[in-house]
C-alpha cells in the first residue's frame, strides 16, 4: 500500500534487491493468502490457486503477527475463498497451509503513515503449529538507530511486479520520530517534485477538491502547494509505534506484498521481531523506493501481541459444521461471524430436532427428516 492512502490495495507488498530466503529455519515467517478454486483451461477440472496477499510471522503455536491493514484485507478475502497462513519459501505453492479462524487489531487506530494508527494485527490459526519455533518479540530503542536489521517478505521483487517467494534483505533503521516525507526526501522541493509527477496527478486533483469542499465559507481554497505543504508537515511517525527503515547504502527495499512482514534479527540464537512492514511509496523509476515505514512494537502493542501469542481456541474441538447434542445444534462460528465462539441452538424451541442440511452442516430440521 502507498503511504497516506488507506484505500490502496494491500494485496500487492517482496523485497527488492534482496536474496532468496529458502532455509526452513525461517519458516516462522510465512505468507497470508487466500485459496480459491479456478477452472483448469486444459482439463476443465477445478484447481486450487494459492494467492498470497500479505506476510506474517508465527509468534505463538497458533498466532501470527502481521499488519492491521492485512487483517482487514483478510476479512475481505474471506468472501473469495479460504484464508490461510502459508508455510514455506514459495507462497504460491506453500508446503502447507493452516486456516485463519480469528483476527485481531492492535489498540490505537488514529494517524499513522497508512492511516491505520498502530498498524499491527494478529491472525489466529485453526490448528497449532508445533514443529516451528515461534519468533520472539521486542521493542526498538534509540540505541537501534543506524543499526542493521533483516527485512523478510513475499512481496514485489522488481519492476515487473514479480512476487510470491520469500526474499530477505538488510536494511538500516533511520528514525523513530520526525516528519516522514522530510526524512525520505530531505526537502519540500524534492517531495513536491515526487508528488506532482506520474500517476499522482489524479489523486492530487481529488485531494485538492476535497480540501476545497471542506474549507470554511470565505476562506481561501488550499491550492496544490498548500496541500502538499500540509502533508509534508503533518505526516509524522507515531512516536514509539512507527520507524523509518532503509534507503541507506547497501539496503534492500521492501515493497507491495511485504505488508505485515517482520523486521528481524537473530539474537541469542532466536528470531526476534521488532516491527511489521506498514507502508511504502513508489517512484517514476522503481516500484518502491525511499525506504519503508514499519509499525513497531511500542508498549501497548507489545502487550497486545504477547497476550495474543498465548491464544487458545475457544471452540476447542467443535467445528464450524457443528454437531448435534440431543436437540441442540452446537457449532463454532466462522471468520465472518464475529468473535470466534461456540453457539448452541436449541431446536426444540422451534418444534424441530437437530440434524444436517444439504451441505452436511448442523441444522434444525423437521422431525423424521
Amino acid at each position: 500500500m502507498e503511504g497516506g492512502d488507506e484505500s490502496a490495495d494491500a494485496d500487492s507488498q517482496a523485497i527488492i534487491g534482496g536474496v532468496d530466503a529458502e532455509s526452513n529455519a525461517l519458516d516462522a515467517i510465512g505468507s497470508l493468502g487466500v485459496a480459491v478454486e479456478a477452472a483448469n483451461e486444459e482439463t476443465g477440472a477445478h484447481d486450487v490457486q494459492y494467492l498470497p496477499f500479505c506476510s506474517g510471522t508465527l509468534i505463538g503455536k497458533s498466532t501470527v503477527l502481521t499488519a492491521k491493514h492485512c487483517v482487514d484485507a483478510a476479512r475481505e478475502m474471506a468472501a473469495k475463498g479460504r484464508v490461510y497462513f502459508g508455510v514455506g519459501f514459495d507462497g504460491t505453492h506453500p508446503d502447507r497451509t493452516v486456516d485463519i479462524v480469528e483476527l485481531g487489531r492492535a489498540p490505537g487506530h488514529e494517524g499513522g503513515f497508512v492511516r491505520f494508527g498502530r498498524d499491527v494485527g494478529i491472525a489466529h490459526l485453526d490448528e497449532e503449529i508445533t514443529d516451528i519455533e515461534p519468533a520472539a518479540m521486542a521493542a526498538l530503542s534509540d540505541a537501534d538507530i543506524d543499526t542493521r536489521f533483516a527485512a523478510i517478505g513475499y512481496g514485489v521483487q522488481d519492476n515487473e511486479n514479480t512476487l510470491g517467494t520469500r526474499k530477505a534483505g538488510s536494511v538500516t533503521l533511520r528514525a523513530r520520530e520526525g516528519k516522514i516525507y522530510e526524512l525520505m526526501f530531505g526537502s519540500f522541493d524534492a517531495f513536491k517534485q515526487w508528488a506532482t509527477t506520474r500517476d499522482r496527478s489524479e489523486r492530487l486533483a481529488r485531494l485538492s477538491a476535497e480540501a476545497e469542499a471542506e474549507g470554511d465559507e470565505g476562506e481561501a481554497a488550499c491550492d496544490i502547494d498548500c496541500l502538499l505543504r500540509k502533508y509534508y508537515d503533518e505526516m509524522v511517525l507515531l512516536g514509539g509505534y512507527e520507524a523509518l527503515v532503509g534507503a541507506g547504502e547497501g539496503d534492500a527495499q521492501p515493497c507491495y506484498g511485504d505488508s505485515g512482514s517482520p523486521l528481524v534479527r537473530i539474537e541469542g540464537g532466536r528470531l526476534r521481531v521488532y516491527g511489521v512492514a506498514s507502508g511504502v511509496i513508489r517512484t517514476n523509476q522503481l516500484a518502491c523506493d525511499y525506504g519503508t515505514v514499519y509499525a513497531t512494537l511500542g508498549p501497548d502493542v507489545l502487550a497486545f501481541a504477547k497476550k495474543a501469542s498465548a491464544w487458545s481456541d475457544p471452540c476447542g474441538d467443535t467445528e464450524i459444521d457443528g454437531v448435534c447434542v440431543g436437540f441442540t445444534a452446537k457449532r463454532c462460528t466462522a471468520l465472518d461471524e464475529g468473535p470466534r465462539r461456540v453457539t448452541k441452538t436449541d431446536c426444540s424451541l422451534l418444534g424441530q430436532t437437530c440434524g444436517q442440511d444439504g451441505t452436511g452442516a448442523v441444522a434444525c430440521v423437521e422431525p423424521g427428516n
